[in-house]
């Protein structure tokens, strides 16, 4: 950057020294910025972090009441941002301006003293006139100044050409000699534009990637200004009524430059920031949520409220931040407003020194102006950013409340919901003890109490808890498919277990045949049967604990189940007479025979016989001897078959063996082809 300067130095004096430039004006009255430049520098920075803070808060969820007020709050920190870059530009012209007016030959020593030379290496490079030109500034007044000096040498070169076609021929030799000079001047300076031309391309270039290497305070706001790439898209149009451009401040006798947008087409116009877009629209519906939906969206409604309670007050602080910038620039403007409408000078000798002096203030205020208007127009953007901010945070605080109130409510009616099936479950169990005294349809009521209960619960709570049922449903549907398939065996002891329990179920104590086994039942679970194994012909205790599965009620082999009330066998005894017999005498003598044996304990079959009657629904006939006779090719076969009692079964048959055989010898005798079998059903 050294070497460019001093390459446009040393331009700028061969054109200085080869060449009259244009006329420049007369030099203002020097000027100084009314604030530190670090202030600036503050009050810009502090802006953009206030700008940062507010983009943040797009990100947050959004609902449908919020999306224009976003909108809104977005596009007004936009234009504030702008406007705040807008000012610290127009505050390093007049800080550059400044540096220029005191570093003049002269201005800083005492009179007569004369300015100490410039070094070609200095970082400062001066025009013809003494006034040394800073950075970029230098280099666009010496394009300007270069621009009308090819300007004025092209209109002197074609009013040559027509003085030389209308001229004579002792005047024709001196106007070429005079246009060759001419041109040669205007190809020098073609030249030397061309190379300046390349300079500012090269640093325009330096710029854009950041690298410029300046320290000042103008090459600080375009670092700050690079940081919001946003408020560049739409450089030519900032949001100000009536902003100055930068372009005029520290000019002689210049008139600040309109922007000429408004606050809503700046806004209309202006392209959104990438990650300034807000997030998704959810429209939330709190009457018709869930516990957790409703405690989810609290939680965000409450974050989102805090980060805007958080904005609002750094708006306040960057507020009263510009009200001290805005005292310190209105105190000099108003200054100079008093002093230069209260001169009213009578004297015409002091004419022409009042005029100077207004001259001077008139171009001091306009400098002003263009700090003041700028910080004016942001604190308006930031006012009604501040009451953007402040209705948002009522509309949060309306929301979060309405929410609350609503998770309240769910939460009191899903405790209540389950105060009630709890209560509702106690009174079952209480009625079961009260008023069922069989202890096996106790059981059965208190199983499916346990059952409805539990499913009463997990629907409460699905219910009270989830918000969108209708997912829940799909999702549980899913998960219920994988877990039939998976947990069909123990969904099948499960269902078999209610069958086993029915009615006419099974009960502890009882006798059965289930899966090839025989044994007595143990216990009933939900799972699992447990029995007590039978063996032998008098169904006595192996000493084994059978554990089957409640699915293999579901095989295709069947249950045998002792019947309801009864605890008794059926034994046969078969005896073969010759075909000869007598079949009315045979079937006399055996049945008055058994049924002598059987009158000893008639008593008990009968009391069995009468509990089973009171369990079944139907008539059934009284259990007794039974004589059953037929004819076979060895002869007549007669059966007698008759209940006993397991206990007294071994005696019992003794004896009905000993009175059939008195029955047969009885005279007649009645002939036996085989002897007496017994037999169990």
């Amino acid at each position: 950057m050294t070497r460019v300067r001093f390459g446009l130095g040393a331009l700028v004096g061969l054109l200085g020294a080869g060449f009259v430039l244009a006329q420049q004006p007369a030099a203002p009255a020097p000027a100084s910025l009314p604030i530190p430049p670090e202030q600036v520098l503050s009050h810009a920075s502090r802006t953009v972090e206030w700008y940062r803070r507010v983009v943040a808060l797009q990100q947050v969820p959004v609902d449908p009441d919020d999306v224009v007020t976003r909108e809104r709050l977005y596009q007004t920190a936009l234009t504030t941002v702008k406007l705040a870059f807008e000012f610290g530009r127009a505050a390093a012209v007049l800080a550059a301006t400044d540096a220029s007016q005191s570093a003049r030959p002269g201005a800083a020593a005492p009179p007569g003293a004369a300015a100490p030379p410039a070094s070609p290496d200095s970082d400062q490079v001066s025009d013809a006139s003494g006034t040394p030109l800073n950075e970029s500034a230098s280099m666009d007044r010496a394009a300007t100044r270069l621009s009308a000096r090819a300007n004025a040498l092209q209109a002197q070169l074609s009013d040559l050409d027509q003085r030389i076609a209308h001229a004579q021929r002792t005047e024709r030799e001196s106007l070429t000699a005079q246009r060759g000079e001419v041109a040669a001047a205007l190809e020098l300076t073609h030249e030397i534009q061309n190379t300046v031309s390349q300079i500012q391309r090269f640093e325009e270039s330096s710029d854009a990637y950041g690298g410029t290497g300046s320290s000042g305070l103008a090459a600080q706001i375009a670092d700050l200004e690079r940081s919001v790439p946003e408020a560049r898209r739409n450089a030519g149009g900032y949001a100000s009524g009536g902003t100055a451009g930068a372009g005029s401040v520290g000019q002689p006798g210049g008139t600040a430059a309109a922007s000429g947008s408004s606050n809503s087409s700046a806004a209309a116009n202006t392209p959104a920031a990438p990650g300034a877009r807000p997030a998704a629209s959810t429209n939330f519906r709190p009457e018709s949520s869930g516990v957790i939906s409703l405690t989810g969206q609290w939680f965000s409604l409450e974050s989102t409220r805090r980060q805007v309670a958080g904005a609002s007050k750094q708006t306040d602080a960057l507020l009263k931040e510009l009200d001290s910038v805005r005292s310190a620039v209105t105190q000099d403007a108003r200054n100079i407003a008093r002093k230069g409408l209260s001169s009213t000078p009578t004297d015409p000798q002091q004419s022409a020194q009042t005029r100077q002096q207004l001259q001077e203030a008139a171009t001091r205020f306009r400098q002003l102006s263009t700090l003041l208007i700028p910080l004016g127009e942001q604190a308006i953007s930031l006012d009604s950013a501040r009451g953007l901010l402040s209705d948002w945070r009522n509309s949060l605080e309306s929301q979060s409340a309405a929410v609350a109130r609503y998770l309240l409510l769910r939460v009191g009616v899903l405790l209540g919901s389950i105060v009630i099936v709890l209560v509702i479950s106690d009174i079952w169990r209480r009625a079961t003890f009260r008023y069922l005294h069989d202890s096996r349809r106790r059981q059965q009521f208190l199983a499916l109490r346990r059952v409805i209960v539990s499913v009463a619960l997990a629907l409460v709570i699905i219910f009270g808890l989830v918000s969108e049922v209708g997912s829940v449903a799909t999702y549980a549907g899913l998960i219920t498919a994988g877990l039939a398939v998976a947990l069909q065996n123990v969904i099948l002891a499960v269902v078999g277990y209610f069958f086993l329990i029915g009615r006419y179920g099974v009960r502890v104590g009882d006798r059965i045949t289930l899966a090839g086994v025989t044994g007595r039942v143990v216990d009933i679970g939900l799972v699992r049967i447990y029995l007590m194994e039978l063996t032998g012909p008098e169904m006595r205790s192996s000493g084994r604990m059978v554990v089957l599965s409640n699915a293999v009620l579901f095989q295709p082999t069947a249950m045998f189940k002792q019947m309801p009330g009864g605890d008794f066998f059926w034994h046969s005894v078969v005896m073969t007479f010759a075909p000869a017999t007598d079949i009315q005498e045979a079937q006399t003598r055996l049945a008055e025979a058994a049924d002598s044996v059987y009158e000893n304990y008639r008593p008990a079959i009968e009391q069995q016989h009468a509990a089973l009657q009171r369990f079944i629904d139907f008539e059934t006939a009284m259990p007794g001897p039974e004589v059953l006779l037929r004819l076979t090719d060895k002869g007549l076969e007669c059966t007698v078959r008759y209940p006993v009692e397991p206990a007294r079964a071994p005696s019992i048959d003794q004896k009905m063996l000993v009175a059939l055989r008195a029955a047969q010898a009885k005279a007649p005798e009645l002939q036996l082809v085989g002897g007496p079998q017994l037999q169990w059903d």
